[in-house]
């Protein structure tokens, strides 16, 4: 038992730290102010979007100057609308004047993910 606890610590500490949900407010303020921007729509429900904020977690500790943020449209449907949101996980990414330039639904994989960062120049 001792060692199972153990386990899910370790875990908790180590492995399972995510990005955390923004308000798309503040978000939208961040988009189009002259530097590339990713969003991640998603919920805290969703296995897939719980994957892909651990990713995205780790990518922001190598690279915290990056804007990648995380809305949780589970919460907030009204930005689900806003963005078009169709399926979940979803990440958009916008130019530095903010608009649109691409979009991926579904989850990444870690090189999957460091592609996509890259082609962006996230």
């Amino acid at each position: 038992m001792i060692k199972l606890f153990s386990l899910v610590a370790l875990c908790a500490s180590l492995y399972c730290a995510e990005l955390q949900p923004r308000p798309y407010a503040l978000v939208k303020q961040e988009i189009g102010k002259g530097q590339v921007v990713m969003v991640e729509a998603g919920s805290t429900m969703c296995q897939a979007c719980k994957e892909m904020g651990e990713l995205l977690y780790r990518e922001m500790e190598i690279n915290p100057k990056r804007k990648i943020f995380f809305v949780n449209v589970g919460e907030e449907r009204d930005a689900a609308r806003a963005m078009k949101i169709q399926m979940i996980p979803t990440q958009i990414v916008y130019d530095a004047q903010g608009c649109e330039i691409d979009r991926h639904i579904g989850g990444f994989t870690t090189e999957g993910l460091k592609r996509f960062l890259a082609k962006h120049k996230i």
